[in-house]
């Protein structure tokens, strides 16, 4: 069984660890955007105002775990990492189902909340 909160916490290191002068801000803000408005508007938000693509990248990455992913989108797809239209799409589908967009929000605050803890710690 995966461990989910492991899991967050594992991806929260890697975006702490991203170069970025404004991580730590980037991060609450992204947050913020994800609690108020959604996951849709979080990664476009994120698409935006993270030039380097990195913070949405260690995302996708988490997202596209075997177990997560299994639940998700099923076992033959995955979350492109280079074209945002497609990932939209994807997100799409999963808007679809409250649970899984449920689910989806949970992990990325979860994940970004830690990734948020880790950047302070790491001034």
């Amino acid at each position: 069984m995966l461990n989910l909160d492991y899991k967050c916490m594992e991806y929260a290191q890697e975006i702490s660890k991203i170069s970025d002068s404004n991580l730590e801000n980037n991060l609450r803000k992204a947050l913020g955007v994800l609690q108020e408005d959604g996951v849709y508007a979080m990664f476009f938000w994120i698409e935006d105002k993270d030039k380097s693509k990195e913070i949405r990248e260690k995302l996708i990455k988490l997202l596209n775990e075997s177990e997560i992913i299994k639940y998700l989108l099923g076992d033959s797809d995955s979350f492109p990492h280079n074209n945002f239209a497609d990932f939209c799409v994807k997100l799409g589908k999963i808007a679809q189902d409250i649970d899984k967009l449920l689910f989806l929000k949970k992990l990325l605050e979860r994940t970004l909340i830690y990734a948020l803890y880790h950047a302070r710690m790491g001034e």
